[in-house]
């Protein structure tokens, strides 16, 4: 089993705290520090239950990313409570721990065709690795 890259986790953490303090007047630095500490608290109390699933533990670092490039993190001081329910859903959906319903299970198939439609193979962005991000249809800019 692989280690939890602790750096990538406390960059990822920090990054999407950014995203909650960011104004066209600069980012407070402090605050910043302070938010990303608790996401980090957080997002390793997710790390243990992904480990003692057997997956790997940078999963919850990948869902952080995942969180940074596709939400917006609220700044009305609800980013801890935001980050936490949004975490353990992604986290849900990546490493199961619940066994559903026929109703709750077909959530699922929606989000598996969904999965499907971002990651089949696309043109790749100009100068990037990655392919271009697709929202209802459309591609977005990046």
């Amino acid at each position: 089993m692989r280690d939890i890259d602790l750096p990538a986790l406390q960059i990822a953490c920090r990054t999407l705290a950014r995203q909650a303090f960011w104004s066209e007047q600069g980012t407070p630095e402090i605050p910043v520090a302070q938010l990303a500490g608790e996401f980090v608290r957080l997002a390793n109390e997710q790390v243990v239950s992904v480990i003692e699933s057997g997956r790997d533990p940078n999963i919850v670092t990948r869902a952080i990313a995942y969180l940074t490039h596709a939400h917006v993190v609220p700044s009305n001081g609800l980013a801890k409570w935001w980050f936490a329910e949004m975490l353990t859903c992604l986290l849900e959906l990546a490493v199961p721990t619940i066994i559903h319903t026929f109703e709750s299970g077909s959530f699922l198939h929606d989000v598996q065709k969904g999965i499907a439609e971002l990651t089949r193979p696309t043109e790749k962005q100009e100068g990037t690795d990655c392919p271009p991000r697709r929202r209802r249809g459309r591609i977005l800019a990046e």
